[in-house]
């Protein structure tokens, strides 16, 4: 298991959409230890799906990497990863290759 300050509470974000960003940014240089984790390394912005379908913009105009977005907050960690499971009783949350234990967890997977 990870662990990175044992003074701070750990906040997990599971997903990098707008609720997770959201989430993270409100939560960036608070006294907290954040972890987001994302499938995807870049957030998309999908209102402007359209306008890529029709030749408008390109698909790089509508995709930012969420690194990117969350760079400038140092206690932000961004991981590559898809969450396959929450032990909620043990507060870990698991990944293909690690456990990352939280003291709070936000889920912002999305509608799907």
């Amino acid at each position: 298991m990870e662990t990175q300050s044992p003074t701070l509470p750990r906040v997990v974000i599971i997903g990098a959409g707008f609720g997770g960003l959201e989430a993270a940014k409100h939560l960036g240089n608070k006294p907290v230890c954040l972890t987001v984790l994302d499938r995807t390394n870049y957030h998309l912005f999908q209102p402007l799906l359209y306008q890529v379908a029709t030749a408008a913009l390109s698909p790089a105009d509508i995709a930012a990497p969420v690194r990117g977005i969350l760079g400038k907050y140092e206690n932000i960690e961004v991981l590559l990863a898809e969450a396959q499971g929450v032990d909620v009783g043990a507060r870990v949350v698991r990944t293909a290759d690690r456990e990352i234990s939280y003291d709070y967890l936000i889920v912002a997977t999305g509608s799907r």
